[in-house]
Formats: structure tokens, sequence, C-alpha cells
């Protein structure tokens, strides 16, 4: 593929590839916090925008959003939340599970709901990555 080729990729559309990610059975606000998160870590400029307007649409609040950066320390989210922002962090940063964040998570959501929140993390991970490479 050309360097040219690249150009035309559009986040918008490669995220419409991945719509089975916004029917899952996660809290979309929770799935859209973890996204967004994700997309902040990894330096995507483009990914953490279109993120940020995702949750915008889905009502999540202002200061919320403003807080995210320093969660842990934040009143602003509620334990659920938490669990998953705690559960982004440790895939996007490539950390190893810390067992007493793992029980959080595991205790805060169904199993389902754990492979649902972490293949939208890794998804958009990847997409994050993708797009600071190929300069979208």
């Amino acid at each position: 593929m050309s360097a040219d080729k690249w150009q035309t990729i559009d986040v918008k559309h490669v995220d419409r590839s991945a719509r089975s990610l916004h029917a899952c059975s996660l809290d979309p606000s929770i799935r859209c916090l973890a996204e967004l998160r994700a997309s902040q870590i990894n330096g995507c400029l483009t990914c953490t925008h279109f993120r940020q307007e995702q949750a915008e649409a889905l009502g999540i609040a202002p200061s919320k959003l403003s807080a995210l950066d320093a969660w842990s320390e934040s009143d602003e989210f509620d334990e659920r939340e938490k669990a998953a922002l705690a559960w982004c962090e440790s895939f996007t940063r490539f950390r190893p599970a810390d067992p007493a964040m793992r029980k959080l998570a595991l205790t805060a959501f169904s199993a389902r709901e754990l492979a649902d929140l972490t293949m939208a993390i890794e998804m958009t991970s990847a997409l994050s990555r993708a797009s600071r490479r190929a300069a979208i």
C-alpha cells in the first residue's frame, strides 16, 4: 500500500467496522470513558477528539471528562468507572495485572462485560496507534 493510501484512512470509517463493540453488554458510558482514556494514553489527538465527541453525545458530564486524566484521585467517578479505568490503564500501558485491581474488575463486571471492556480497550489502543502512525 502506498503512503498516499494511508492518507485516506478515516478513524470514523474504521470505528464503523467496530460497531459490535458499541452494542456490547457494557454500559455505553463506561465503554466510552475507557476508550477515551486509552486514546489519551496512546497520545492520539484525533482519536481523543473523536471519543470526546462520543462522550458528550452520551451525556457524560463535562466535569467528569476534564477529570479523566486524574481519574484515580477524583470523586467524579463511581466504583465501576474506576474499575474500568484501572483495567484500561493496565492494558494500555502493558502493565501486569495487579491482583487487587483484577479482583476489583472481576467484582465490578460480569465475565461478559469484562471481555467486552477488554476488547474495547484493545481495539481503541490499536486504532490510536495506527492513526498516529498513519498521520490521520
